[in-house]
């Protein structure tokens, strides 16, 4: 049922109750359960019979997964109440932030996008909402550290807040309904919108409802990133058809981080650049201390670890700090150091999009989780990001990105190597206001 047509007093009792039974938005019995099939694939596998059990276990899972999530995709339809909360950076007053809302049926936001920007939809997991303190901080240093998009995020909040299975259920009701923004947008602005320069992103559930998205955009959205996708009921206990997952098949380039494979998230590679930090499982080096878990406002490390590929990828938009992986067959060859002479990528917007493969590579226990890198970077990075906007210098936008390149230079230096994304990006901002 909707929980638009729940009573909110029982229902935010019944909430309340479950926050003693559950890991950061996950039920303690899926967690288990999940545990307990990988124990008893441990004990079975050992000898050719017991093998052969265990596959026809695995095809009764597969079997009763894929035929809740086949009766809902057949059920999938366009949903109102989701609601796409956006926000860009004005070229004309420089800094200046524009918060408006998407809505099927609501065309006064669509006016409202910069049409000379890309845009990015930001697709959050089960339990939560677009207003969450740590979904408008990713947002907010999004659009501080990637000035070419509008980016939003998609607010689904009215079907994710149910029981888990419901709201697995929920993601194709959620992906269509993005693909049918994209294409309304196509509609009103044919000369200046595309779908191949849209970005989604997706954290958790969110990944998966993200590639459903692009899949009924006929894979033709330009990326789509997946933050440590679901594991449950897509990958645990079995492997689902990569048609009720996110696949490489759904955008022009995937790319995935695994930060808690096996558990809440999957390993199962399923973009063309995949990103295992840590070896991609639980739990993540900033999830053993007990004052990083107090930090973090979550003592499970299971749960950390999920929680840290969001973490993750708000901290890969600086690009002071870039995460880059080593393409290997393994962590374990990774960690021997047998892949110290292959290819590298870079995960995150920043990304080349050209490398497909496994990237491996480690993280610190604490902020800002890798090695800020060499200060030429950065300014490389300011320098791409003015011969990006010379093109534009006759309407009036040129003008504009020198003067936004200038506060850039007088800012970065200042900025303290202990300040979070987040911190940094307010500073900026307020040294643009103050100016």
């Amino acid at each position: 049922m909707n929980s638009d047509y729940l009573g909110p007093s029982w229902r935010q009792r019944e909430r309340q109750q479950k926050q003693h039974f559950t890991y950061h938005g996950q039920p303690f019995a899926s967690l288990w359960v999940c545990l307990l099939l990988l124990l008893l694939l441990g004990n079975i596998c050992g000898s050719g019979a017991h093998l052969h059990k265990w596959n026809i276990l695995q095809k009764s899972f597969r079997y009763m997964q894929e035929t809740m999530l086949s009766n809902s995709l057949e059920r999938a339809h366009l949903n109102h109440g989701i609601v796409f909360e956006c926000r860009t950076i004005s070229d004309a007053n420089l800094g200046d932030e524009v918060h408006f809302q998407l809505q099927l049926g609501d065309l006064r936001g669509f006016r409202r996008l910069d049409a000379s920007k890309k845009l990015a939809l930001f697709l959050h997991g089960w339990n939560d909402q677009g207003s969450k303190d740590w979904v408008q901080e990713l947002l907010l240093t999004w659009t501080l550290f990637d000035e070419n998009y509008n980016v939003c995020v998609v607010d689904w909040g009215n079907l994710s807040q149910n029981d888990y299975k419901s709201a697995s259920m929920s993601i194709f009701d959620v992906g269509l309904t993005v693909a049918g923004i994209i294409i309304a947008l196509e509609e009103m602005r044919p000369q200046s919108f595309n779908r191949q320069n849209v970005t989604l992103a997706g954290y958790s559930l969110g990944a998966h409802a993200a590639g459903y998205a692009g899949a009924v955009l006929g894979g033709q959205v330009e990326q789509i990133i997946g933050l440590d996708p679901a594991g449950p009921l897509f990958t645990l206990p079995a492997d689902v058809h990569p048609k009720y997952r996110l696949d490489k098949t759904d955008a022009q380039f995937v790319q995935v981080l695994h930060t808690s494979g096996g558990t809440l998230g999957t390993s199962l590679k399923c973009g063309h650049a995949d990103f295992y930090p840590n070896g991609g499982r639980a739990p993540q080096s900033n999830c053993l201390m007990f004052m990083n878990l107090r930090d973090m406002q979550n003592t499970n490390p299971i749960a950390c670890s999920h929680s840290a590929a969001a973490i993750f990828f708000r901290q890969s938009m600086d690009p002071q700090y870039p995460f880059i992986g080593y393409e290997c067959g393994s962590y374990r060859d990774y960690s021997a150091g047998r892949c110290v002479n292959n290819r590298r990528a870079m995960f995150g917007i920043h990304s080349r999009r050209r490398l497909q493969g496994s990237f491996y590579f480690d993280t610190s226990s604490s902020y800002p989780y890798v090695q800020q890198q060499r200060p030429q970077r950065f300014w490389n990075w300011i320098w791409a990001r003015r011969s990006n906007y010379i093109s534009s210098s006759n309407n009036g936008h040129g003008q504009a990105m020198d003067a936004q390149v200038a506060k850039a230079q007088s800012w970065a230096p200042s900025l303290p190597v202990q300040m979070s994304p987040m911190q940094r990006a307010r500073q900026r901002r307020e040294g643009v206001e103050r100016n």
